[in-house]
């Protein structure tokens, strides 16, 4: 960790972390040892009591949690840098949370981003756009990283097909590490700032609330954190409980399997973390220095394999910890429970349907609200295997976002795409058991069950099985196939062709389904008929992102910069064809020819196998 440049503080908290597992300890938290939280005052009785005290907007600063890709909805950028309303990301509103906060108060309130290495250089360029915001010189910070440890040797695990899969994040509770070790801890004392208020990026109810901010200073607290009163849809979740007199944070990871029942009891255990957290940072200082340089956070153990896209990899242990686990480090700590409006995340495409839809509503001052005369949010069921990536739910919506407004329950069972005339009101239920996605007809649909099942597809974008054969002497040169342009017309000539570089390409563990195919041609004859072939045959072989030149037309150079040059992963190609004969004459007597290109953007001659199209 030293050898990679990472403060000392990282290293003394993954040191003690590491300790922690190495002496057999797992990190759980057993039923027997702990009570509920039963004392805890709520966001109404906190608001009806106390009177804000803008004074203390000088001594208070907001940090954001902005380290997240959103891998596990199909994201390779910063998940803040996702629309969530209209063209609005989450970094737009946030942004514009702050810019309305400091306008109101007349003040400049403090503005921080915890960002990761690989968040970092996206997300300062995309604000940019805010010079208001983007000009503090201590906007940023960057979170710390520590390695995957082997699980049978206990040392760092090595990986030579990718040494970047030799570390991984060690979870929110590297705040702490990540503000001393960067030195803006001491910056923002040095500054004069007292408080704290902390929230992840995706949380767009999290806003500077000024009568939780004097409450917090009002009651000399160290330590607050908001919790939300659990639901079944949030029994898996973290919660709050007492040990020894002491508040504490109870992690699933943190639950063993006999005590699971009580963990998940939602009377029993009532409050869960919502990660909106309230810091006295002149104390925070102190539990540092106090330990020795770091705050000595509970660890978490999560057994994985070193590269989390092959199983077959060496199984490795993560040790994370959480920022809300912190509660236990402070003698002086409490917590308030709030309402579902400061706690509106998107971890999954159900909820980002919601906050996409008429459900949710913005704010003159850019807070995301329920619409009004909505007494809570609708309850979202889609399919978890058909909409669990963005790019899954962007397809099923380009029609528009259905409205939610009116409705209380929504359940999608197999994979339907909406428009904006389709209106849902009460308890929805929608099935579609065939395998190929269905449109749901504009309308109403109120406290009903609707199956879609045999109701018209995608008619000619159903893939087929057309039965073929090999066809003597269809093998590239140096410069691809080439032939008699009506050779290619002829039968399924270039049809076996593409179906064989598919196959190969998938054989040879290409991303087809992620990343884009791109397609063009010099212009010669037969060249559009060519292309429409290509791109039924993608569509049918799975792949969902197609760049296809303006009227077809690409030049190989052009078609090699494309391949290098796209942006995130679903625009970054795995290859391309190009259609051309290079100086060969052209027209319906003269040549045709095709190659492939891949992900380099250089030619490529894989032995292609000849294969049944299927």
């Amino acid at each position: 960790m030293r050898a990679d440049g990472l403060p000392e503080s990282a290293i003394l908290a993954f040191k003690h972390s590491y300790e922690q597992w190495a002496s057999g300890a797992t990190g759980l938290i057993p039923e027997s040892e702990i009570e509920p939280a039963t004392e805890v005052p709520s966001l109404a009785d906190v608001k009806a009591s106390t009177t804000a005290n803008p004074a203390l907007l000088k001594e208070t600063v907001v940090l954001k949690l902005n380290g997240g890709l959103g891998t596990s909805m199909g994201l390779d950028f910063a998940k803040s840098l996702l629309e969530v309303k209209g063209s609005d990301t989450f970094l737009d509103l946030t942004a514009k949370q702050v810019m309305a906060m400091r306008k109101e108060h007349k003040a400049n309130v403090r503005f921080i981003l915890m960002n990761s290495f690989s968040t970092s250089a996206d997300t300062m360029k995309y604000l940019s756009k805010y010079p208001e915001i983007v000009s503090d010189p201590d906007l940023e910070f960057v979170q710390n990283k520590v390695p995957k440890i082997d699980a049978e040797t206990k040392l760092p695990g090595e990986w030579a097909k990718n040494p970047n899969c030799e570390w991984c994040p060690p979870g929110h509770g590297d705040l702490y590490a990540a503000l001393e070790g960067s030195g803006t801890l001491d910056k923002l004392l040095a500054a004069g700032v007292k408080y704290m208020f902390v929230s992840n990026s995706d949380n767009l109810g999290a806003t500077l609330d000024m009568e939780l901010l004097t409450y917090f200073a009002e009651k000399d607290l160290s330590f607050m954190m908001e919790c939300a009163e659990r639901t079944e849809n949030d029994k898996k979740g973290g919660h709050l409980c007492v040990k020894n007199g002491q508040l504490i944070l109870r992690e699933s990871a943190q639950c063993a399997d006999e005590d699971e029942a009580a963990f998940q009891d939602i009377t029993k255990h009532r409050f869960f973390n919502t990660n909106n957290l309230w810091v006295r940072l002149d104390r925070l200082k102190e539990e540092i220095v106090k330990a020795g340089g770091f705050i000595p956070l509970p660890m978490i153990k999560n057994a994985k394999t070193i590269d989390p896209k092959d199983d077959a990899s060496t199984k490795v242990i993560q040790l994370e910890t959480a920022m809300g686990a912190a509660i236990e480090c402070f003698a002086g700590s409490g917590a308030v429970c709030v309402d579902r409006t400061r706690f509106a995340p998107v971890k999954k495409c159900n909820d980002l349907l919601m906050l996409r839809s008429d459900a949710y509503v913005v704010t003159p001052d850019s807070r995301l609200l329920l619409a009004p005369g909505m007494p809570k949010a609708p309850v979202m069921k889609l399919d978890s295997k058909k909409y669990k990536l963005v790019q899954s739910l962007e397809s099923a919506l380009a029609l528009g976002v259905p409205s939610l407004k009116e409705c209380t329950e929504l359940e999608v069972k197999g994979y339907v795409h909406f428009s904006r005339r389709c209106i849902f009101k009460g308890k929805v239920s929608i099935k579609n058991d065939s395998p190929e996605p269905k449109v749901l007809p504009p309308g109403t649909y109120e406290n009903t069950k609707v199956d879609v099942t045999s109701a018209p597809g995608l008619g000619a974008l159903m893939p087929m099985k057309v039965p073929t054969e090999p066809i003597e002497g269809q093998k590239p040169g140096t410069s691809g196939l080439r032939k008699k342009t009506q050779v290619f017309m002829t039968g399924n000539y270039l049809h076996n062709f593409v179906q064989s570089t598919f196959n190969t390409v998938k054989a040879s563990g290409a991303d087809m389904g992620d990343k884009t195919l791109v397609v063009g041609g010099d212009g010669r004859y037969f060249n559009p008929e060519a292309i429409q072939i290509i791109i039924k045959m993608a569509v049918a072989n799975g792949i969902s992102h197609i760049a296809i030149g303006q009227d077809g037309l690409l030049s190989t150079p052009a078609v090699s910069a494309v391949i290098r040059e796209r942006g995130p992963s679903y625009m970054k190609s795995f290859g391309a064809f190009i259609l051309t004969a290079s100086h060969n004459p052209g027209g319906p007597s003269e040549d045709f020819g095709i190659k492939y290109n891949v992900e380099n953007g250089v030619s490529s001659n894989y032995e292609r196998k000849q294969a049944w199209i299927s």
